[in-house]
């Protein structure tokens, strides 16, 4: 028996294999090079302009309306006040229990929601369950520097603990529209 020559066989016809992967890489890594080339040969000298989509690169270009100078230190700080004036108009400082009770789903609650003196608008707050999204309280305009010690609930709650939110609203005096909102994570309790 001659067992020498089956490896010999197979050993040919893996070198043949190795050698036409090699090749089929080579050819690959050549056609991308070749394809990069091409690419970037020809978008090398186009450069797209207003009048002429490809004309050459002339280099820099300034733009004739352009002045020397920037902001001065007077133009500068009148902005910076401007901007910190409209910031502060639009502040909303909210201030309430973040824990109420209620002894029954229809009795009053510790709510104690204030409208601080230093917020520059009235305040609506409105209280929604975050499980259902539910309305269960909305107040009416707050005056600035009032607060609403105790208030009942428009839904009777069955005892329990309620996650909701409390979102405070800016009120313009003269349209009522919103003008600006802020919001809470509140936990109501009704005890029985």
């Amino acid at each position: 028996m001659n067992h020498s020559a089956h490896p010999n066989k197979n050993n040919s016809r893996k070198d043949t294999k190795n050698s036409n992967k090699a090749i089929a890489i080579v050819i690959g890594v050549l056609l991308i090079i070749a394809i990069l080339l091409a690419v970037f040969r020809g978008c090398e000298n186009e450069k797209p302009g207003i009048d002429n989509p490809v004309e050459t690169d002339p280099g820099i270009v300034y733009d004739d309306s352009a002045v020397e100078g920037g902001w001065n230190e007077a133009d500068t700080d009148k902005i910076i006040a401007s901007l910190n004036a409209k910031v502060e108009e639009g502040m909303i400082n909210i201030s309430m229990n973040t824990s109420p009770n209620f002894r029954e789903g229809t009795a009053e609650g510790n709510l104690m929601i204030v409208n601080e003196g230093i917020n520059r608008y009235p305040q609506v707050v409105e209280i929604s369950r975050n499980d259902t999204g539910e309305m269960i309280y909305k107040s009416g305009a707050i005056p600035v520097g009032s607060k609403i010690e105790h208030a009942k609930l428009s839904v009777d709650l069955p005892a329990g603990t309620y996650d909701c939110t409390a979102m405070f609203y800016n009120v313009d005096p003269n349209t009522g529209s919103y003008l600006g909102c802020a919001g809470a994570i509140i936990s109501i309790t009704v005890l029985e």
